[in-house]
This record gives C-alpha cells, sequence and structure tokens, in this order.
C-alpha cells in the first residue's frame, strides 16, 4: 500500500507497506507499480465498500459456512457485500443469533475484521482453498466464497 511520495535530493521516495502486513518503509518513486486488482482493474480513488456496507448498500446477498466460537462446528452466516474496483470489498456476515462482523478485504486479499466485543480484529489468520476464503478473525471462522466477495463467476 502506498502512503504517498515526496521529492528528496532529485529523487521521489514513497512510503510503502505490504499489503499483507508488514513493517512500513521506503522505495524509490520508480521502482512502484500500479497495483490491478483479481478483476482485472486498476483501482483509484478511494474505497467506498466500508462506508457503504454500514449504509447496508449491498452489491450482493448469500449464505457462507461459519463458527462464532472455538471449537464450535461450523454453521451458516448470513452474507452481504459490498463491492469497490480492484478487489476492494466489505462483507457483513451475521451469525444466527443475530451478532454481526465486517470482515475487509484489499486487491483480493483478506485484511482484518472490525473490532467487536469478540475482540479487536486484527489477530487474523487467512487462506484461499478450493475456491473460498477460509478465514479466522479471533475465535470466529469463515469459509466466503470468492466469486460472492469479487462479484465474479
Amino acid at each position: 500500500m502506498n502512503h504517498g511520495c515526496e521529492a528528496t535530493t532529485g529523487e521521489a521516495w514513497c512510503q510503502v507497506t505490504p499489503l499483507h502486513g508488514g513493517a512500513k518503509g521506503y522505495v524509490l518513486a520508480s521502482s512502484v507499480s500500479p497495483a490491478i486488482g483479481p478483476d482485472g482493474v486498476l483501482p483509484t480513488g478511494v474505497d467506498t465498500s466500508k462506508r457503504r456496507a454500514k449504509s447496508r448498500d449491498f452489491d450482493a446477498r448469500s449464505s457462507f459456512p461459519c463458527a462464532q466460537e472455538q471449537g464450535q462446528q461450523m454453521g451458516e452466516c448470513a452474507g452481504a457485500v459490498a463491492r469497490g474496483g480492484g478487489g476492494d470489498a466489505t462483507v457483513v456476515a451475521t451469525f444466527p443469533n443475530g451478532f454481526s462482523r465486517l470482515l475487509y478485504f484489499t486487491h483480493g486479499a483478506f485484511m482484518r475484521g472490525n473490532a467487536t466485543m469478540s475482540g479487536v480484529g486484527i489477530d487474523t489468520d487467512w487462506s484461499l482453498q478450493d475456491g473460498a476464503y477460509q478465514i479466522r478473525v479471533d475465535d470466529q471462522r469463515f469459509a466466503i466464497p470468492v466469486e460472492f466477495v469479487l462479484g465474479r463467476k
């Protein structure tokens, strides 16, 4: 993620952070190239998916496997997704008891969940398996189809 560039001593340097976590650092602007999203879109501007999800302005609704507690068998969550361009999306997962968690994606990569009474949403692990995001946020687990998040078949 590019946090901005500045010209110093005749060269431009950009402060960047790896999408999958890590420390901020600096690279020459000439070595930075735009990231094309998994949907083939070059995202520009601000990702509006978070705002749209909070306003309940969704692109699609579905259900997917989930578990709310550690050791609990997977059940079904109701899901709704607000998509931005370039693989940016916000998914709202609602457990059978009505508790909801927001899940944030950037360029098709899962980033984090929102902070809730269950945890801060940054104790996470995820992978892609058999066409689905296998996500753990705090003690909660989700298996969300890639096509639901990204809107492609």
